[in-house]
């Protein structure tokens, strides 16, 4: 894969004098011409890296041998660095900013789904096995709600690692009820044992496959 990634010295800011005396035509029209380098990916700014450098030429003979150290600082120090040179960064930081905002409506949403459970919510459960310390996912969903206590089938399959979809022979084993009380759910849920809930899925999705043994 092709990374373009360099840097680019670019004109920031312009100024144009009329007080100093060109040395080879005696003109006083004089342009300050201030830049600076920032690096690039695929040409988007990324930081400033370097320090802001000044040429100055005559506006009548562009004569460039004349200079003026106090002018040169003083345009210098008035510049200021483009907000544009920082894309990268803001881009980086609004992803990172995005991802958090998501994770916290998410965080929320399923706090939201174990606090009020309903029929056909789908949990996928973390756990920790103790015999090699292994982490398993699989999928519990529920099949009745009765007062305090939600009435549950397994999926037929364990997982080894993470999932979000259940595999494409997968199932619930809809003749095998586990039941747990309401308030169980949110503790599961703060011990992080409830990994994520679905609700509202496709009735094409594997979630709504049952089957009995």
């Amino acid at each position: 894969m092709l990374y373009i990634y360099g840097t680019r010295n670019v004109k920031i800011k312009t100024y144009d004098d009329y007080n100093i005396k060109c040395d080879d035509c005696g003109c006083s029209e004089r342009k300050f011409s201030v830049y600076q380098v920032y690096a690039h990916l695929f040409y988007i700014p990324l930081f400033p890296a370097g320090i802001k450098t000044i040429k100055s030429v005559c506006l009548n003979c562009n004569d460039i041998s004349t200079f003026d150290k106090e002018k040169n600082n003083h345009y210098l120090s008035i510049t200021r660095t483009p907000i544009y040179f920082f894309t990268g960064i803001i881009l980086f930081l609004g992803l990172i900013l995005t991802i958090i905002i998501a994770n916290i409506s998410t965080q929320r949403e399923k706090a939201e789904f174990v606090a009020n459970p309903q029929i056909n919510d789908v949990y996928l459960i973390k756990e920790k096995e103790d015999e090699n310390k292994t982490t398993i996912y699989y999928f519990l969903k529920i099949k009745n709600i009765d007062a305090d206590t939600v009435e549950l089938i397994h999926s037929n399959f364990q997982y080894n690692g993470f999932v979000s979809e259940m595999d494409k022979s997968d199932y619930f084993v809809s003749d095998e009820i586990w039941r747990i009380l309401k308030s169980d759910l949110k503790d599961l849920l703060k011990k992080g044992t409830i990994n994520s809930v679905e609700r509202d899925y496709d009735k094409s999705s594997r979630f709504m496959i049952e089957q009995s043994n």
